[in-house]
């Protein structure tokens, strides 16, 4: 796979120039797995986002420009600027990647309608259920249906291995937690279907196929990159107080979201001290 637009895009850096980075922050190696930490915390508790990988990528540029201008005070509330080097490296994976799915859209182009309309219907049924499940989690509970049912891991139409491990993962899930089931509405009935779909879809070319690839890999990096706003929109809260403007800049780059509008009306909102 062609490695040109990581890069042109992020210029590789030394094992000794990463150590060069403030006494006590992370170098961007350590602060990109605390991201993707992060990140798993986040779908275990059934939080998830619905938005473009690409636009991440490219606001995740903007974003670390302007918070490595303000990284000394950043810097003393716990952002060190190896966060930003490693969001820079995760935004030029996920150019990667998606440079890598047209050829899952060949594959897909070679199906039949049947198996085409097969495909859509499974991961509509597993797309559901998931919604469902997590509008009835919450808390610790939340990280648990998460991992049985699945939630967080890839789910593309175009790619039958993840629609047949979302449907096998919610038939699981709800055997494993079977109150978090009944509060989502997920009946027998429904589960019936489940797994008839599932067993329908494992006859398609792919369904067996390994589900390490560049769906997984950008979903994990665009998951890390949005733990990454998070961890920015926090940590500028404080440490830009002295500077609404530059603050109300920073937040402006940061992709929208209902939890981040809400968090920002707080904050506008609030008396100044």
């Amino acid at each position: 796979m062609a490695r040109s637009s990581r890069e042109s895009a992020v210029k590789p850096r030394s094992a000794s120039g990463e150590g060069k980075t403030l006494r006590n922050g992370k170098a961007a190696a350590d602060a990109r797995q605390d991201l993707i930490d992060r990140a798993s915390r986040n779908r275990d508790g059934a939080s998830g986002s619905r938005t473009d990988p690409l636009a991440d990528a490219q606001a995740a540029r903007r974003v670390a420009e302007l918070a490595q201008a303000h990284s000394a005070e950043l810097a003393r509330r716990g952002l060190s600027a190896g966060y930003n080097d490693a969001a820079l490296r995760l935004a030029a994976e996920i150019e990667d990647h998606l440079q890598a799915l047209p050829a899952a859209a060949v594959t897909a182009r070679g199906r039949s309608v049947d198996e085409a309309d097969l495909l859509a219907e499974a991961a509509a049924a597993a797309q559901n259920a998931r919604e469902a499940v997590q509008r009835v989690t919450r808390g610790a509970d939340g990280r648990r249906a998460a991992r049985a049912f699945g939630l967080g891991e890839p789910l593309s139409v175009r790619q039958p291995q993840h629609v047949l491990r979302a449907l096998q993962s919610i038939v699981d899930g709800a055997k494993a937690c079977p109150e978090v089931a009944s509060d989502a509405g997920l009946i027998g009935e429904d589960l019936q279907t489940m797994r008839d779909l599932a067993a329908e879809v494992q006859k398609l070319p792919g369904a067996g196929a390994p589900l390490n690839d560049e769906v997984r890999s950008l979903t994990e990096a665009q998951a890390a990159l949005r733990a990454y706003f998070d961890l920015v929109a926090a940590k500028a809260t404080m440490a830009l107080t002295a500077d609404p403007e530059e603050r109300a800049r920073l937040f402006s780059l940061l992709p929208r979201s209902e939890d981040r509008r809400h968090a920002r009306r707080s904050a506008e909102q609030a008396p100044a001290a």
